[in-house]
């Protein structure tokens, strides 16, 4: 069972200045350039302390890319796709629609997005992120794929098993992609969770009809 029970009062309060400081340097590097806006303008504009903004990030760049919850599947989350009763891929974009509480800020999105269009040199370290999580999901989705063929009694074919992982993963990436893109048009209007779901449902439109 999932425990949607609201996060406590010191918890609120972490959220709640993590994101005044992120909100800080995205207003204000938009209104001078993110190289003119220092560590301290940031935390007085959140009003809070430059020692209180090191709490939190170790630097500007890392406050601009940083992402709202852990990049990295955690263990429960690895242990619940292993044994997922639905098709691998099916079951992964399940997960990473699971993943968005419904909590996604999109004013941090906005501000974020006119900032890539104007200084896209700084969302580099966003893309090794992803980069390494796209490595972990087809990490998981390797070894589930092995445990199926060991429990049907057959030897893996390691190649074809891996260029299989990482199709899925591909393909988890770019539902869940879609799906962002229907959220952010919708400016929020429904969750991600929901629009991811919808992304998947449209997939499988599209590969059923490309079968008849």
């Amino acid at each position: 069972m999932t425990d949607t029970a609201a996060p406590g009062l010191r918890e609120q309060k972490r959220i709640a200045t993590k994101r005044a400081l992120q909100l800080a340097l995205l207003q204000l590097a938009l209104e001078r350039g993110f190289d003119n806006v220092t560590v301290e303008e940031v935390a007085q504009a959140a009003q809070v302390s430059t020692r209180t903004f090191f709490n939190y990030f170790a630097s500007k760049e890392e406050a601009l890319t940083a992402p709202h919850g852990p990049v990295e599947l955690s263990e429960d989350e690895v242990a619940r796709y292993q044994e997922g009763a639905a098709d691998p891929l099916t079951d992964l974009v399940v997960l990473m629609a699971g993943r968005a509480s419904g909590k996604e800020d999109f004013e941090l999105h906005r501000l974020r997005r006119d900032l890539m269009h104007r200084e896209s040199r700084l969302f580099g370290d966003k893309a090794t992120l992803m980069q390494q999580f796209r490595e972990q999901i087809v990490a998981i989705v390797a070894e589930r794929l092995r445990a199926d063929e060991l429990r049907e009694g057959r030897m893996p074919d390691e190649v074809a098993l891996q260029e299989r992982a990482a199709f899925t993963a591909l393909l988890c990436l770019t539902i869940a992609r879609h799906g962002w893109s229907r959220w952010a048009a919708g400016e929020g209007a429904t969750t991600l969770s929901e629009c991811m779901l919808g992304a998947l449902d449209e997939f499988r439109e599209i590969a059923a009809a490309t079968t008849r």
